[in-house]
C-alpha cells in the first residue's frame, strides 16, 4: 500500500512540474529565413558536393573502396609480420649468442665483502 502512494505522489510531482510551461515560439525572423533558402534556386558548392556524395551509387562505391583499401592493409600488415618475425628472430639469436660469450662473470661464487 505504501508503494501506490508513493506511486501516486511521484506521479502528482510530475505532472505539477509542467503547470509553468509555455509553447515555444521562434524568432520572428525564422520564418523569412527558411522561406527565403527554399526559394532560392542556385546552390552552394557544400550543397552540390553533399547531394553527389549521397547519390547511393557514389556512396556504395565509396564504401566499397574503403574496405578494400582496409583489406589490402590488412593483408599486407600479415605478410609485413612475418618477416618482422624471421628478422626479430634472427636478432635474438644473435644477442643471445653475444651474451653467452661476453658473460665471464661468476654470479653464483660471489665474495662478499
Amino acid at each position: 500500500m505504501k508503494q501506490q502512494s508513493d506511486i501516486d505522489k511521484r506521479v502528482g510531482e510530475a505532472l505539477n512540474s509542467l503547470d509553468g510551461l509555455q509553447r515555444a515560439t521562434p524568432q520572428p525572423w525564422l520564418f523569412a529565413r527558411v522561406k527565403g533558402r527554399l526559394l532560392r534556386e542556385e546552390k552552394t558548392r557544400w550543397e552540390t558536393i553533399s547531394s553527389f556524395l549521397s547519390k547511393p551509387a557514389v556512396a556504395i562505391a565509396g564504401l566499397f573502396l574503403i574496405l578494400g583499401l582496409n583489406g589490402v592493409l590488412v593483408f599486407n600488415q600479415q605478410a609485413g609480420n612475418s618477416l618482422v618475425g624471421i628478422q626479430n628472430e634472427l636478432q635474438a639469436n644473435d644477442s643471445e649468442s653475444l651474451i653467452a660469450s661476453s658473460s665471464s662473470f661468476d654470479y653464483e661464487n660471489l665474495v662478499q665483502p
